[in-house]
Formats: C-alpha cells, structure tokens, sequence
C-alpha cells in the first residue's frame, strides 16, 4: 500500500527519487496524468503538485459587507475554507495512487500565476522530474497547440534546465524536455522524445523536421498508419527535436534511407506494445483476483458483523433477565422480610393477648373495677412528693405550666403542672392523658400517670436534665460530637415516628429544652400533646404573644406558623434544623443561620464548629451542615423530607459515634433507673404490678409476699386495704424500651 505526507515532507525527500506531477482542479486530466506517472516511473515517489489561485479579494467580501462579520475575518474565513477544499482534492488524488503500492505526497502553492507558482516550485525545491498536461496539434506534426499549451510552454521556457519535463496530452506523451547534461539519469523513464535545451539543437530541428516530411511522401498507407499510431503518443512542437532516450539519431536515418529498416523498428515498438498490453492484461487478472478476494473478505466480515450483532442482541437479553432477576430476588427479599416484621409483631401481640388472658383468669369478675390500666395519682400523692410545691423542687417553667421533680411511690419522677383554667372535664382530661400514653417509643419521654384533679402529668424522671442546659452553661463537660450526633439521631428517629403515625402527630415546640437526656444520654422528647390539653384560648393568644416579647423561642418557631397559624409536619423540620446548627456550633441562636452560610460559601467550616466537643469528621460534618441549612429554609416546600433525606443521612453517621468518651460510659451512668427495680427483689421487674399501697413490685415477689400470710406493704407496714393486684403496663413497656436500646 501507498503512503500519504503532507507537502512539507516533499523537501526531505532526494529529488532523484521524486517525480513530481503539476495537477489541476480537472479530476479526469489529473488522475490521467498520475496514472500515467505511476505506470511509467516504477519504483519513484511521487509528488503531486497544485499551484491554488486564491480568489480576488473583492469578489469574496462583497457578500460578507452587509453583514455582522467583520470583513478581514470573512476574507481569511473564505480563504481557509478554499485551502481546505484544495487540500481534500489533492488527498482524493493521492488517494487513487495508493492501490498501486506508490508512495505519494502532496505539495500545494498559492499563486495568482499558475506557470510562476511552477516555475518558482522547480527553482525551490530543486525538482529533476516533472510530468505536467499539454495539448497537441493534430495538423501540425510536431508542434504543440499554443491556444491550449501556453502553460506548457512558458514553463518550458523559464523553468530550469536541470529539470526533466514530460508532457501528456489525455494518458499518452507527446514529448519531454530533457537536460542533456542530466540524460544519464533518465533511466527509468520511457523512450520519448526529448525536447534538447541547447541551440544548436534547436537550430537542426527545422531541418530535420522537413527531412522527415520529405521522407514521409515515399510511404506507402501501411507505412502511414505505423508511424500516425506512433505519433498517437508524441507530438512534436516546432521548439522541440525529434530525438530518442535510446537512439534517435539513427532512428531519423533509418526513416531517411531504409524503408525497411524503419518498418523493422515500427515492427518491434508494435510487439513491445503487444508484450505491454499481455502484461496489463495479467496485471488486470491480478487485480480482478485481488477484488474477488477483497469481495470474499468483505462477505466473511458481513458475517461475522451479523454475528456480533446477534450476539449483542443475546447479549442485551440477558442482560435485561439478569435485571428483571434481580428485581424478582429483591422483592422477593423485601416480602421475606415484611413477612418476618409482621411474625414478630404477631408474636408480641399474640404474648400480650396471652398475659391478658392469663390476668383476667386469675382476678375473674374483679377485674371490672380495675378497667383502667393508666395509674391516676391523687392530688395528695402530688403534693407530698413535691414537698408542697417547694420552690427548690421546681426543674422547668414554661408557657404551659411549671415541671417539678419529685418522689413518687418510690420512684424519682417530673411532674408537668397544667395551667389550673380550661373547659374540660376531669374525665375528658383522663381520657386524653390515656390517649397520649399509648404514643409510645424508645426517644420519647414516659408518661408514667396523671392526676386529673390537680391537672398534672407524671414523667420519667431523667437525671442528666434537658439539652438546653449542656448548651447553654459553660460549668459543665462539653458534649462530644459523638454524643451530639446521637442526640440528633434520636431526636429525628422520634420526630419520624409521630409523623407516621395515624394519624400524624406535629410536636409544634421542638427545642433544647424539651429535649431530656438520660444516664446515658440518650435523648428523649418530652411536652408531646401539652397544647391539646391547654384550654384553645391560650393557642390562640401564642401567636400575638410571641410575635409582641420575641425571645429565643421564635428562633426555633416555623416563619410560616406566624403568617397561617398552623403548624405542620414541615414545622418540626425546621426546628430540628435549628437544633442540628446548635448542636454543631455550640452557638447563641442570633446569627447563627447566617453564620454558617457564610462558613461553607468560604470553605470554612472550621470556624464556626464547636471544638470543645473534639475533632469533628469535617466531610460528614459538613454534610450535615448544608442538611440543616436546608431544613432552616423559609419556605417549607424548599425542605427536606425527614424520612427520605434526613434519616438517611443521620443514621449512617451514627455508626462512627459507637466508641463514646471513656468519661460518658462508666458502668454507674449504665444503672438501670430506680423505679424499674423490684424493691424485693432489687432487680429489674420484668412483670411489674401495683400493689394496694401504690408501690410496683414484681409481680412473683409481691404474690409470694402475699401468699406467705402477710397483709402489710412491704414498704410502708402499713395494712394494705385489700390484697388485689394491678398489671402496670406503662412500665413494663418503659422497661423494655429501655432494656433494647
């Protein structure tokens, strides 16, 4: 196969090897003319040559004036889009010499004057070898067309004498001009006639020529025929001399003194012609065969092109089963496990059915007066276990009524005093307590009873007190950012279990303060449902009381509850991304929104962090930084959803705070709280149950207390007015709760 250079390379190349052919934008002339060069000049490179004539300037920018181009960049525009074209042409010519195994470049000038930009070509590069079209005259033997040759002949007369040129008229040679003093270099090239540069040459030319006229007369029509068929192939200009590369001096002889010799020599050009066409006949055979073996390559490549389609489509078909495989095995994972979720709550509830069966045949008909599960404590019992409201009791005051500690049957318990006014009942009140009891989960604060007629709630008392307080005073250990993102985490976990329940239940007052740490400082939410037992005047009157005193709380109030007054599921998400920037910063709420924008728009996030708290991963921290940033927009379809985004987010993280401070997890925080031990048997009760006396035992130990003849409590030895049992189901739930985190 051929090979393809640009023109630039055409310099390195010796000249000796090189013939180079003057093409033109004529596609049929041109590839005439290479084909010539290709089957005449074996073995050498060639070069093909195009001398571009760029187009008149104002021709090309009359269409651009009117434009927004500027003219100078149409011009340069248009010119390359011209050189591009050329260049294109001479690759398609370089392209038909490459079956032939020759090796070809291309050499492109830009002259306004075609036989100039040859000319100065020959002198620049040194060329030996050129192969350029003319035209013959039919009448005149030996004589050029000038009309049509005037390229030809200016180039023949300006170009160097070093230079070899030989002309072609439609594939066939008319005759070259050949530098006497160069001849011995012609070796390769076909016996033509040579066009000789020197004078006296030039002066015998007119003489020989009408010689051969002369003789001409003397053949017969035979004779005329050989020697017009050899003319077929060289037309002699009255510039140029009839002389042979092998011997045309005798050849002009012969034609002038032997008839037969010169018929002897049209004779032998005839058979060399003959061998010529034989020899292109076997090349053509060799072709054909080489195209029937390129049709049979190209038919086996069609094959196995099918092939590899239907492959591919086999392909894209398994892999489509692989998927829908997969999806089948998925679903079919996710029902494994709905089915196990469900066994397991069947089982809970089939234990619970079972314990209530076993109560009932055991007290028998006297479980009717112990309908009521919910403990109710008396005013009394509030009283005393607050030391009659001592002031130093008090834990928390707030727009719904103050939190006392306190002492209660035993237990350490936070009792929530309601505002004294409203509408309900002390029934309604009951009943609504009862409601709330059975909203139930691991980050929620127990409600452990309620005394109707003081209007008051009986917490879980926790000991390490509310969020706000480990923010806010600075007396106290920092809390590690990995206790920090446990708090968040649960935080979120109870949020997500009030807005999926049935039906969804808003907080509407999520704040450090309702937040309560335990021993081990898990975070339980405390307040949930308070508003539903104030009386409807007071929600009413929150809002303009808010909007006249703003104090922190409005920094942790949804924007859009002041302008509609309805809180939503997207409200606690915004006061959750509040809690989350405080949580991070250990900052005062003013600001601190625009603080930590701020931060992250300079990729500065250390500078707002809270340090106390350790070495917080900055990737997942910063994660979490732009999660509450979004869920502090003012708008709430701009938030996230807490399941979808938040959780997913959070719950990875808290994988990384499992190594807690050694300081957080001594064995004295681990202690189970005082009221889920028996006072008997001073474990954990696992079946706890209320006694007469008002204290909860397990219930194997207070039935052995009983059946052992004793009809005193245990604790007060004091007579118990009867010796019936009540199942605490509060806290036996309590310590479960407890016993799986």
């Amino acid at each position: 196969m051929g090979s393809i250079r640009e023109g630039v390379e055409v310099a390195e190349e010796r000249e000796e090897d090189t013939v180079y052919v003057a093409v033109g934008k004529n596609a049929e002339k041109s590839q005439q003319l290479l084909h010539w060069a290709a089957q005449n000049f074996s073995g050498k490179k060639i070069c093909v040559l195009h001398v571009h004539q760029p187009e008149p300037v104002n021709s090309l920018t009359d269409g651009y004036l009117s434009g927004y181009e500027p003219k100078d960049n149409a011009i340069k525009a248009f010119q390359e889009h011209g050189s591009q074209t050329v260049h294109e042409l001479l690759d398609q010519y370089i392209l038909t010499l490459v079956p032939a195994g020759v090796q070809a470049y291309k050499l492109l000038i830009e002259r306004d004057d075609i036989e100039k930009g040859i000319v100065e070509a020959i002198a620049k590069h040194n060329i030996r070898w050129l192969v350029m079209g003319a035209a013959a005259d039919r009448y005149n033997l030996g004589k050029l067309a000038e009309q049509e040759s005037e390229k030809a002949i200016l180039v023949c007369e300006k170009a160097l004498l070093s230079c070899n040129i030989w002309f072609i008229c439609k594939g066939s040679l008319i005759c070259t001009r050949v530098d006497s003093k160069h001849t011995s270099e012609i070796e390769t090239a076909p016996p033509l006639l040579v066009l000789n540069s020197n004078t006296e040459a030039k002066q015998s030319e007119k003489f020989k020529s009408e010689s051969i006229h002369d003789a001409l007369k003397y053949l017969d029509s035979d004779d005329m025929e050989e020697i017009e068929n050899v003319n077929s192939h060289c037309s002699l200009n009255s510039k140029w001399s009839l002389n042979s590369v092998v011997d045309r001096t005798k050849l002009t002889d012969l034609l002038f003194h032997e008839d037969k010799t010169f018929q002897s020599w049209c004779a032998k050009e005839i058979s060399r012609r003959k061998e010529v066409e034989e020899q292109l006949a076997r090349e053509k055979l060799e072709v054909q065969k080489m195209k029937n073996q390129r049709d049979e390559i190209t038919y086996e490549l069609q094959m196995v092109q099918d092939q590899i389609s239907a492959l591919k489509s086999q392909f894209f078909e398994s892999q489509c089963t692989v998927t829908e495989l997969e999806e089948k095995i998925i679903s079919a994972v996710d029902l494994l496990i709905s089915f196990r979720e469900k066994r397991d709550k069947l089982r809970i509830e089939h234990a619970n059915a079972v314990r209530k069966v076993k109560v009932m045949r055991e007290f028998g008909d006297a479980t009717f007066s112990y309908a009521v599960e919910f403990p109710a404590f008396s005013f009394m019992e509030i009283n005393e276990a607050t030391h009659d409201f001592d002031p130093s009791w008090k834990v928390g005051e707030g727009r719904y009524g103050s939190v006392y500690k306190g002492l209660l049957r035993n237990m350490h318990v936070a009792i929530k005093m309601l505002p004294s006014y409203g509408c309900q009942s002390q029934l309604e009140f009951q009943h609504q307590v009862e409601v709330l009891s059975r909203v139930r989960h691991p980050n929620l604060l127990t409600l452990i009873g309620s005394c109707a007629e003081s209007r008051s709630l009986v917490y879980e008392y926790l000991n390490n007190g509310s969020l706000e307080s480990h923010l806010a005073r600075k007396d106290k250990t920092p809390l590690p950012w990995q206790i920090r993102i446990s708090i968040a985490t649960d935080i979120c976990s109870a949020v997500v279990f009030l807005h999926s329940s049935e039906p969804c239940i808003i907080h509407g007052n999520l704040k450090p303060s309702k937040i309560l740490l335990d021993s081990n400082f898990v975070a339980k939410l405390g307040d949930l449902g308070i508003a539903s037992l104030v009386q409807q005047s007071v929600d009413s009157a929150d809002k303009s009381t808010i909007c006249n005193n703003p104090n922190e709380s409005l920094a942790y109030l949804d924007p859009e509850y002041l302008v509609t007054g309805k809180f939503t599921p997207e409200s606690d998400v915004y006061s959750f991304g509040i809690i989350l920037l405080q949580l991070l910063t250990g900052r005062p709420l003013s600001g601190l929104v625009r603080d930590m924008k701020c931060a992250l728009k300079k990729e500065n996030l250390k500078a707002v962090l809270d340090f106390s708290a350790g070495e917080w991963p900055l990737h997942q921290t910063e994660q979490l930084a732009y999660l509450a940033l979004r869920c502090c927009k003012k708008t709430w379809l701009n938030r996230p959803d807490l399941v979808s985004e938040i959780w997913c987010v959070l719950e990875p993280f808290r994988a990384t705070c499992i190594n807690m401070p050694p300081c957080l997890t001594s064995k004295k925080l681990q202690r189970a709280p005082s009221h889920f031990v028996c006072p008997i048997f001073q474990e954990v009760m696992e079946d706890p149950y209320i006694a007469a006396d008002g204290f909860t035992y397990e219930a194997e130990a207070i039935r052995g207390w009983l059946k052992s003849g004793h009809d005193t409590s245990p604790m007060t030895n004091l007579k118990l007015e009867h010796t019936d049992l009540m199942p605490n189901y509060a806290l036996h739930n309590a310590i479960q709760e407890w016993q799986q985190q």
